[in-house]
């Protein structure tokens, strides 16, 4: 008996053209160029919802603007949420350059406000402008609104407990942008309209100080108009036409 055998067939061989690797592997690294130059979901929320706010004028709550500044005690009463509300008022005598002692005529209401997460005590603060014309303007329709003091206190939110820093951080800094100055503990923003500054008061309080610089300017001008020496030139000049000669 015989055997044969029979020689293994020869493996095919398939020669692929280096084209179409260096094609495929250059498509890939495009592909991944572009996935790794995409912003992850969380980057692009951010980035698109980052925009620089206008500072507020007057008092606000969630963003609604609740009292104007230049707006009288009586109307601004009418539209605080607060029943628990005390009003003071006070009498501030400044030096004048002119040698006379000014009395300004202040007010503030006092109440707070408590939410979930905080307590905040809020002082409305007026000043009678009308008064430095006449001692005949001291009802209270003559009180203006012309500063907001805010104390914010934070509540125990467990995990994670939000901080003092936070709020400046996320609530002024992320929405105002850069302060236009730093001093005293206080970051400093300023427009046209208002001045605002926030601080740190300690890891659990924020301190916010408002104040409209539009009513801070017609308080200089009635001063200059009744006390300064054109001014006091022209009242003698009023009270004279009274006297017949």
């Amino acid at each position: 008996m015989s055997c044969a055998l029979s020689k293994s067939p020869e493996p095919e061989v398939f020669i692929i053209p280096k084209k179409n690797i260096t094609e495929k592997s250059s498509q890939n690294n495009e592909e991944a160029k572009k996935t790794s130059s995409k912003p992850s979901p969380r980057q692009r929320s951010t980035r698109s919802s980052f925009q620089v706010q206008t500072l507020p004028e007057g008092w606000t709550v969630d963003r609604h603007l609740v009292a104007k500044w230049g707006m009288s005690m009586p109307t601004v009463m009418s539209n605080v949420i607060d029943s628990a509300q005390t009003v003071e008022y006070w009498e501030e005598v400044i030096d004048l350059p002119t040698g006379y002692k000014l009395p300004l005529k202040r007010s503030k209401v006092l109440f707070q406000i408590i939410t979930r997460l905080t307590i905040e005590t809020v002082e409305l603060h007026f000043i009678n402008v009308d008064y430095i014309y006449s001692s005949n303007n001291h009802e209270p329709s003559h009180f203006i609104l012309n500063g907001v003091l805010r104390t914010i206190e934070l509540k125990p939110t467990g995990f994670p407990q939000l901080i003092a820093d936070d709020v400046i951080k996320y609530k002024f800094l992320m929405e105002y942008g850069t302060p236009r100055e730093f001093a005293d503990g206080f970051h400093k923003y300023e427009n046209n309209q208002t001045v605002l500054k926030v601080r740190e008061l300690d890891k659990s309080h924020v301190q916010i100080q408002m104040n409209s610089t539009v009513v801070d300017q017609k308080l200089r001008t009635a001063i200059d108009d009744m006390y300064s020496e054109e001014g006091i030139e022209y009242q003698k000049k009023l009270l004279l036409r009274s006297i017949d000669i």
